[in-house]
């Protein structure tokens, strides 16, 4: 049975806490749960291009080309050509993202402490640095396969 399954236990919870942020996050902000993953992925101070923003979101290309052009229109991100390669767009914060962001904090860490209840915090967000290393490593071996797929037969594991 799959129902202990790693992957799918992990998606259940990914859609509950999807589910539970959701209308707070439509109500207050006006924002989905892939907005504000967007906004938190350029939560820096370089502005990053499409690719790198797909890239570190885990969210396919085009959804982010089409949240971005939401995003901008409501003056949360902006574009800019990359000074070196005028072939790549690169997109910021705004100021009022970034205050978007900091209004957000405070909701996201009550949330999280809710959530964690009971929780090693250190442990628990070590296991899913690692968790998530492991999946972008798949990521570009599944890429790097030659059609883009995991093994019919993947290898038995230890």
């Amino acid at each position: 049975m799959l129902h202990d399954h790693i992957v799918d236990r992990t998606a259940r919870l990914a859609d509950a806490m999807v589910r539970m942020s959701s209308r707070h996050l439509k109500e207050r902000w006006n924002l989905n749960p892939t907005d504000l993953r967007l906004l938190n992925v350029l939560d820096g101070e370089e502005p990053l291009s499409v690719n790198e923003i797909s890239r570190r979101a885990l969210v396919d290309q085009a959804w982010v080309s089409r949240s971005l052009r939401t995003l901008e229109a409501a003056k949360l991100v902006e574009r800019s050509s990359h000074p070196q390669d005028s072939r790549l767009t690169l997109v910021r914060l705004t100021k009022r993202g970034r205050g978007t962001l900091d209004e957000f904090r405070p909701w996201a860490a009550w949330s999280e402490k809710l959530l964690l209840k009971g929780v090693d915090e250190r442990t628990l967000k070590t296991l899913l640095d690692q968790v998530e290393a492991n999946a972008e490593a798949v990521m570009e071996m599944i890429s790097a396969s030659p059609r883009g797929r995991a093994p019919r037969n993947p290898p038995k594991t230890r």
